[in-house]
């Protein structure tokens, strides 16, 4: 039995078809940097993971931290305080805005999205809760119903009502808001899966603004735009500095499931001492602290930042005077590299998916948008395999057939 057949008789056959389809016939086996090596031994280009990989694949600041920690201690008895734990949440703390004075560690971004529902409501007594149209916050059940393309599809209700708002309507959010009900606002400030939706950083402020005004929490999602993904440590908390704050995905280094909710003592309080909220048999590990703080020293460095912005301004220009000419592009766009193409329907993303496969690059759809294609490279990326890459998305988007185009009217 071939690995595509043994992968979906594992996982089911709907996961296998697109191996199948576009020639990926063998398993991932190691990764260096931006490139995965199947069990075949042939070498892709990863430029489309799920915001996970900015230091790359096995960063050697991270796996020597990781090395080290695995000689001591993986996980915590959760009785005696973590030493590995408290020097990553005090390196969070270190870059966080002021008065982001406490740490809560989570398994994943929608577990850390969830901790911080429970906290607000903790916090506030109240039980509804508002996010942005577009946004995408998790698939657990509740993190999925703050994201509104995903919120109709869940199998499970949620008990507290969710408001869905334009950050451009700030009418509409002083309505809901002024309403004393919400206990929180959760905002990304660029909507990820949504199709890399930037929102404008004088739309955040409002936003704040009115939080502030109606005594409802201002939480940021900065899952997938934290920790340098933009170019800089944070897209919008130092600027807009929220009560709550999520980090995730780089955090973990590529090596171990990690996120964080960074909070203030003062405005949380006793809600964060729950363990209801905090509770868990595998968060604030010994493992993960140290490869979080490892983290942290990489993309705190300026020069590291500097190199994200120049890739990420690079990419953006080459894509664009690559693919302009195309009827079947409609953008690029994005901050940092968090770059997203956005096609002329979800057909076209999806033949271009399979034609870069094709040339030896991995790319994905955007979850909530799959119009929308993420190129989100590693800030490790050497400049030629870069071009390489970004040459091959044009070459495989010149492979997609004529019939995909959107027909004038």
């Amino acid at each position: 039995m071939g690995f595509v057949e043994r992968y979906g008789a594992a996982f089911g056959r709907s996961k296998a078809l697109l191996l199948r389809m576009s020639g990926l016939l063998a398993g991932e086996q190691e990764a260096q940097g931006a490139w995965i090596t199947d069990t075949t031994g042939r070498r892709w280009l990863d430029l489309g993971s799920f915001g996970v990989h900015l230091v790359g694949h096995r960063h050697p600041e991270v796996v020597a931290a990781a090395r080290d920690q695995l000689e001591l201690m993986g996980l915590s008895g959760k009785i005696l305080g973590n030493a590995e734990a408290t020097r990553c949440a005090e390196a969070l703390i270190g870059i966080a805005p002021p008065g982001l004075d406490r740490v809560a560690f989570a398994n994943s971004g929608a577990e850390a999205v969830e901790m911080a529902m429970k906290m607000a409501a903790l916090a506030t007594g109240r039980t509804e809760f508002a996010a942005l149209r577009g946004s995408y916050h998790g698939k657990t059940a509740g993190a999925l119903h703050l994201s509104d393309t995903y919120a109709v599809r869940s199998p499970l209700p949620l008990a507290a009502q969710v408001h869905f708002l334009d950050p451009a309507d700030t009418d509409r959010a002083r309505q809901v808001l002024a309403r004393g009900t919400v206990a929180a606002l959760f905002a990304e400030p660029v909507r990820g899966e949504g199709g890399v939706l930037p929102v404008d950083p004088d739309r955040l402020a409002a936003l704040r603004e009115l939080c502030q005004e109606t005594g409802t929490l201002f939480a940021l999602d900065e899952i997938q735009t934290g920790l340098g993904r933009c170019g800089t440590l944070w897209r919008s908390a130092s600027d807009c500095p929220p009560d709550l704050l999520l980090a995730g995905k780089v955090l973990g280094g590529g090596l171990v499931p990690m996120a964080a909710v960074l909070h203030s003592g003062a405005r949380i309080g006793a809600a964060a001492g729950d363990p209801v909220v905090l509770a868990s048999s595998f968060a604030g590990g010994a493992l993960a602290g140290r490869v979080g703080a490892a983290v942290v020293d990489v993309v705190r460095d300026e020069g590291f930042l500097d190199e994200t912005r120049r890739l990420g301004s690079w990419s953006r220009k080459r894509l664009g005077e690559l693919l302009r000419d195309d009827p079947r592009i409609r953008e690029v766009r994005g901050e940092g590299l968090m770059i997203g193409i956005d096609t002329a329907s979800p057909g076209v993303a999806g033949q271009l998916v399979l034609e870069a496969a094709k040339h030896g690059v991995l790319l994905s759809f955007c979850l909530s948008n799959p119009r929308v294609l993420r190129v989100y490279p590693p800030a490790v990326i050497a400049q030629d395999d870069l071009d390489e890459g970004l040459d091959a998305i044009a070459a495989a988007l010149a492979a997609v057939p004529e019939t995909l185009a959107p027909q004038a009217h």
